[in-house]
């Protein structure tokens, strides 16, 4: 089997965008994450901190069934919420982007690529206290707000996965690998996905 793509969900904090960009240049291939949020507001005429205010209002009761999505980019349009406008936006954008090589960090790229043979999907998550460091070192997160910051950044992925995709967020099955960064760290998890890459 060989992958072209790879995609990378992750909880909040756990270096996952990191990995995807370091990986994409290992790899020289392009790496996508915010660049799709980007595309969409380009296409919805909205800017990126808007687009985002819709992400957080995205709940399961959102939720596109295949069949419905294959109706939507057939031109059938039965009204749609901007929230369903932008879920619809930013899937098209996936699957454009992913016909050629490239890392994808989000967006629920695992669940609208699940079913593509080249496409290798990978979870990374740490424990609570690593990503508390994380986010206050890096994030530059209030330390009194960090525990509340990481609840509210995992529920909102977790909420926007399932509306796009229909599928749970954090199930194993929906993914290859599942990986620690605080165990593995960054560098090592990067160097076991390219040699995986290169090797399959």
């Amino acid at each position: 089997m060989s992958y072209n793509v790879i995609v990378i969900e992750r909880e909040f904090a756990t270096g996952g965008l990191e990995v995807g960009e370091k990986l994409a240049e290992k790899l020289n291939i392009p790496c996508y994450s915010k660049e799709i949020l980007d595309r969409a507001a380009e296409k919805m005429n909205m800017s990126p901190s808007e687009l985002k205010d819709l992400e957080e209002s995205m709940t399961g009761n959102l939720l596109f069934s295949l069949n419905m999505l294959a109706n939507l980019t057939k031109g059938f349009n039965p009204g749609l919420t901007e929230e369903q406008r932008l879920a619809l936006v930013e899937s098209e954008i996936v699957r454009e982007i992913s016909l050629n090589p490239c890392v994808i960090v989000g967006r629920g790229a695992a669940g609208l690529l699940k079913d593509r043979e080249n496409v290798m999907k990978i979870f990374i998550h740490a424990n609570l206290k690593f990503r508390k460091e994380r986010a206050v070192n890096v994030y530059n997160v209030d330390p009194s707000l960090v525990e509340t910051t990481l609840r509210k950044f995992d529920k909102r992925r977790s909420n926007y996965f399932k509306a796009v995709t229909g599928i749970e967020w954090k199930s194993p099955k929906n993914y290859h690998m599942i990986l620690n960064s605080e165990m593995l760290g960054i560098d090592n998890i990067v160097n076991l996905l390219y040699a995986t890459v290169k090797n399959i």
